[in-house]
């Protein structure tokens, strides 16, 4: 368990006294999975009046994917649904800092570009932004280095700035959902694993839990890793397969400082940001590996999968030729951690049209961080309003048909999501 894991349990156990709650045998809401989406969930459901809920979490809160997120908050998108979900994410993380420290830092990002095509892109893509109101520019390779001095901008054809781009600690961000949602009377139990979902004529009934079951009226899937196994178990297809995604950590380096923007380079798959006086490195796999829930162990939490050097080993050669300065850096840690993605690329936020009272929020492709904050909302109005707020079409489960969900295809098509969705220049 490093650090950041280390804090997120220790607010654990700090502020979830087993025996100051009793589990209980009814409430209205319960939302399976305790990390970032969960978390904010009940945060946002609690904000909107709903107080009769309870976060169920296998092991500890934050304990799957979350904990050992990169954390960049990136608002630029084609997509304008994305940028109006992005810009609620900053907003919100914004307001949070002000109250305590939750590491937000409006640091800017920088985005590479290597070839006429990709400048293109970024044009397009400026062009875009300016329209949805956030600002970004297009700058020369001289400019790039001006922002960031210890890189290598010499073959670069130019580059993409986003000033209102920044950066966040999940771990205080998971800690700050947990305390504002408790204050307002929501239940969090840790070391409950879910074993099924309670179906009644058509609609959600309740839950089977490890520790006795609850009677409910809505449940919202939002397992992470392992959401699609407990949709299968209600022949609910969830197409979602986590796959390993890597980033190396490394010992301090002269120059960087904490306000350092966050970097992409999409032609060369990596991304990163400053971290402890060093570099964050990580990579955009293109042949991704993936990784079955089944396989991980039942207490898989604060865990890693085994280090990689031989997949992650391309990626940081192309860090090096980035910032030369990390041929003679040590490096502390090679973070491997599983991560849940689509096919397509796209999440998946929805009601279950055969389950009436089933919502699944999940899939959210490497970007949980970045899209808790806007997806927890619009999920939470959809269940209190009965409405959304905004269009939530391309993140329906109606987009895939029975075959997506087919094992065998879904590990397949998965291998590539990471590159084909990060690479993305407003990604």
């Amino acid at each position: 368990m490093n650090s950041t894991s280390s804090a997120l349990a220790a607010f654990s156990q700090e502020n979830l006294d087993p025996m100051a709650e009793s589990f209980p045998k009814h409430t209205q809401i319960v939302v399976i999975g305790g990390g970032v989406i969960g978390t904010a969930i009940a945060f946002r459901l609690a904000e909107l009046g709903s107080r009769d809920i309870a976060v169920l979490e296998r092991g500890q809160l934050g304990c799957g994917t979350s904990w050992h997120a990169a954390g960049n908050i990136p608002l630029m998108d084609q997509i304008p649904e994305m940028v109006q979900l992005n810009r609620l994410a900053a907003d919100l993380y914004e307001w949070f800092e002000q109250e305590q420290s939750i590491g937000w830092r409006r640091c800017g990002r920088v985005i590479l570009a290597r070839t006429e095509s990709r400048m293109a892109e970024f044009r397009s893509l400026v062009n875009s932004a300016n329209r949805a109101d956030v600002e970004a520019y297009l700058m020369s390779p001289q400019e790039a280095q001006a922002k960031l001095p210890n890189f290598r901008t010499d073959d670069l054809v130019g580059a993409l700035w986003s000033p209102s781009d920044g950066r966040i600690n999940p771990t205080d961000l998971i800690s700050t959902y947990v305390r504002k949602a408790r204050a307002q009377g929501v239940q969090f139990f840790e070391d409950t694993k879910v074993k099924s979902v309670i179906v009644t004529d058509s609609r959600v009934a309740g839950v089977e839990t490890s520790q006795g079951d609850i009677r409910c009226e809505y449940v919202v899937n939002c397992a992470g890793l392992w959401s699609r196994p407990l949709g299968l178990q209600n022949e609910i297809d969830i197409p979602v397969y986590p796959v390993e995604h890597f980033y190396a950590l490394t010992e301090p380096i002269d120059g960087i400082t904490p306000d350092m923007p966050t970097f992409r380079d999409p032609d060369a798959l990596i991304y990163g940001r400053e971290e402890v006086g060093g570099l964050l490195v990580g990579c955009f796999d293109l042949n991704a590996k993936p990784v079955s829930p089944e396989t991980l162990p039942d207490d898989f939490s604060f865990s890693l999968l085994n280090e990689d050097w031989e997949q992650f080993g391309p990626y940081m050669e192309r860090g090096i030729h980035l910032v030369p300065a990390l041929a003679n850096t040590g490096i502390k840690t090679l973070v491997n951690g599983p991560e849940s993605f689509t096919p397509d690329g796209f999440p998946i936020l929805d009601h279950v049209k055969a389950v009436k009272g089933y919502f699944v929020l999940a899939g959210l492709n490497s970007a949980g961080i970045l899209r808790s904050a806007g997806m927890a909302l619009a999920l939470a109005e959809w269940i209190v309003n009965s409405d959304p707020g905004i269009d939530v079409s391309r993140f329906s489960l109606n987009r895939f048909r029975p075959q997506h969900n087919d094992e065998a295809w879904l590990r397949d098509q998965v291998r590539h999501a990471p590159s084909g969705h990060f690479a993305a220049p407003g990604g």
